[in-house]
């Protein structure tokens, strides 16, 4: 289906409905189309009402926050669905929740991305709003107001998904013969990105090299040209331009001949971190079919295996289950990504098939015999609305997980291998992932242990990998230790990482990861000034740091110039320093359970993960003290949001990740509002 159709599909029609223009964050008019008009009166009713909610003086914030979902739900189910938009809005507003309300929680639309309707159809669904539905939303979206609630149990044998482990499941044997498989992760590609734009911006929802963004003190200072100017194939505070995206995949394509891949994963994210403002559902299609043809047009007759992430749906981060009764908002994605990986000889027909009823999600085997399941992690994301119902009576609202586990039982029938793939991680340090969703996939993994052959993440940007336990992470041992997930390093240099990919040895036999080559683009030497060596400036009031234009550059090059992919690592060699691990012997559990050992144990390896986990960026942080060495064992060894914090339990002192500003300095929080 081609987009023109899907928009076509999807606008409404204007005649009768008011254009309503509002100022963005960065002080740009947007204008969207309003749904017909609704009674005021009921609105300013509802706001009332939320308002003696919060200043009641007999209900800590807890008792308040599920009171005022009580009354979000008896409003949704009086019929007030289109009302609670304009509520949220109102009371964003009163409250200053944000500088952007309309955008957060306006009516849905297809001109920017907002959640109002989403959530707002989220509480004609859930069960007891003072329950665990309530308890998670209140958690999760309303700033911790309720503690998170004690894990809901599901059996899922019990459920009949399946029946005992076999005891003796007979695993391949390897034939010492390898093939290889390339793996990239979060291209994010900024359709918008203007060369010589702010890069050090400051306002405007920080999205940099974006026309619209600026540099608050030098503006104020008179400063006309930008602090620091977008260059051509990118920047440490900024999404990919195209022309980085071409010449990655241009680079992977000559890889994928000299080093003959049969395939190659993508584990999500194709579409920019822009404001809300500024990502609508046309960006965001357009973003993911520049990304296909990429692949298609760079690797040939590789196939390419996707997932989407978190920003490649529309609004940002939603997706409604089948059975919810709103999935057709979202049914455009699936109709469009399955028809364009089955057009380009991706996969075939059944698994376009799957693809278009699973939420883009499917299983296709290699010609080697490996089935690659590739999943829609959007079901187990916090940000999104549609996750919050049913959680302690439900254990798989979508039905996602059902399909996974069917898959994994058909291969244990047959003795095929498995790989899983998606784009966030259910565990490690990125808390994205709701505990209830990744304790079912704990089971599923643990269940199948003996049919998966790997786990393929990203998500988080860095260059990571979890080791999965069996149990709940109390007993990390090396006899325990059960699954590995890789997490490939992103293309995008958010935030103050290099750009890299990677390619994996693979057994022809059991398919399990021999090695790992890990590859990087200096984005530094690629600019057009020296970076290395700023220089104070001065204008007004306004001090700020400048770099020197590179003298004798080409014409050409005056934007930058082009980076190369250098060879940066091999894992084999990085965590086994001792070379005590057998040369013919698989990259699984056990060995990364030795390597986190090396990482935390000894200053040197510990230096080079983190130099590998910024790709060798100027931005390289230090783990010394106690508390970021708690992080990172943790994060490494844990592969549910449960076993993170069982972890963090048992590691005192632990406190959470520590995120680079751009000034250099440490903070609790992330700059950016969002991987």
């Amino acid at each position: 289906m081609k987009l023109s159709l899907i928009l076509a599909a999807l606008a409404t029609s204007a005649s009768s409905l008011k254009t309503v223009t509002f100022k963005d964050a960065t002080g740009n008019n947007v204008s969207y189309v309003e749904k017909p008009t609704f009674d005021q009166k009921k609105v300013d009713a509802y706001v009332l009402q939320t308002e003696q909610i919060v200043n009641s003086t007999h209900m800590d914030k807890c008792g308040k926050c599920l009171t005022a979902i009580a009354l979000g739900k008896q409003a949704a189910l009086n019929g007030d669905v289109q009302l609670i938009p304009a509520v949220l809005t109102k009371l964003c507003k009163m409250y200053k929740f944000s500088k952007t309300c309309d955008t957060d929680y306006g009516a849905e639309t297809t001109g920017y991305d907002t959640d109002g309707t989403h959530a707002a159809q989220t509480l004609t669904l859930i069960g007891d709003p003072y329950g665990t539905d309530g308890q998670y939303l209140c958690y999760y979206k309303v700033n911790q107001a309720c503690p998170l609630p004690e894990l809901p149990k599901f059996d899922l044998k019990a459920l009949g998904w399946w029946g005992d482990k076999p005891d003796n499941v007979t695993v391949p044997k390897s034939e010492n013969k390898t093939f290889n498989v390339a793996h990239l992760s979060d291209l994010h590609i900024d359709l918008r990105y203007e060369m010589g734009a702010e890069a050090n911006c400051t306002e405007g929802g920080k999205m940099c090299c974006t026309p619209d963004q600026f540099n608050k003190g030098a503006r104020a200072a008179g400063l006309q040209e930008a602090v620091v100017p977008a260059q051509k194939y990118g920047m440490y505070t900024c999404d990919v331009p195209p022309p980085m995206i071409d010449l990655t995949l241009q680079t992977v394509g000559q890889f994928a001949k000299e080093k003959e891949f049969e395939f190659a994963i993508f584990t999500g994210d194709m579409v920019s971190h822009d404001v809300a403002s500024q990502t609508n559902l046309a960006n965001t299609a357009l973003s993911e079919e520049a990304i296909y043809h990429a692949f298609k047009k760079y690797m040939g007759d590789v196939p390419v295996f996707m997932t989407y992430g978190n920003h490649d749906t529309f609004p940002y981060g939603q997706l409604a289950q089948h059975k919810s009764g709103y999935g057709g908002y979202f049914v455009w994605n699936d109709q469009l990504s399955a028809q364009l990986w089955k057009d380009y000889g991706w996969i075939d027909a059944e698994a376009e098939q799957q693809a278009i009823h699973t939420y883009g999600s499917f299983a296709t085997t290699t010609k080697r015999g490996l089935r690659v399941i590739s999943l829609d992690s959007n079901l187990w994301y916090k940000k999104n609305f549609y996750n919050f119902w049913n959680t302690s009576t439900d254990p798989d609202p979508s039905g996602l997980f059902r399909f996974l586990s069917d898959e994994l039982l058909e291969c244990e029938k047959t003795g095929q291998r498995a790989w899983l793939m998606a784009h966030i991680p259910p565990g490690g340090n990125m808390d994205n992932s709701l505990a209830h969703s990744t304790e079912i996939i704990r089971q599923i993994v643990s269940r199948f242990s003996n049919t998966i052959a790997g786990l393929f993440f990203g998500h988080v940007h860095e260059d990571q990998f979890n080791v999965w336990y069996a149990g709940n992470g109390s007993t990390n041992t090396v006899d325990n230790a059960l699954q590995i997930a890789f997490l490939g390093p992103s293309v995008t240099p958010l935030t103050y990482y290099n750009p890299a990919w990677r390619y994996y040895e693979v057994d022809t036999k059991t398919f399990e990861v021999m090695n790992s080559h890990t590859y990087y683009a200096k984005l530094n030497e690629s600019f057009a000034f020296d970076f290395e060596h700023p220089v104070e400036k001065t204008i007004g009031n306004f001090s700020y740091l400048g770099y020197p234009q590179i003298t004798n550059i080409s014409s050409e090059d005056v934007n930058g110039t082009a980076p190369v992919y250098h060879y940066e690592y091999n894992a084999r060699e990085a965590y086994d320093p001792d070379h005590e691990w057998p040369a013919n012997a698989p990259l699984n559990a056990t060995f990364w359970h030795k390597a986190v050992d090396y990482i935390v144990n000894r200053n040197e390896t510990r230096d080079l993960f983190l130099k590998y986990e910024y790709r060798q960026s100027p931005y390289v942080p230090k783990c010394a003290d106690d508390n970021c060495l708690a992080n990172v064992y943790c994060f490494l060894s844990s592969g549910t949001v449960p076993q993170v914090e069982e972890c963090q339990k048992n590691h005192k002192g632990f406190k959470k990740q520590i995120y680079i500003k751009r000034d250099g300095t440490y903070g609790d929080e992330p700059e950016h509002h969002h991987h």
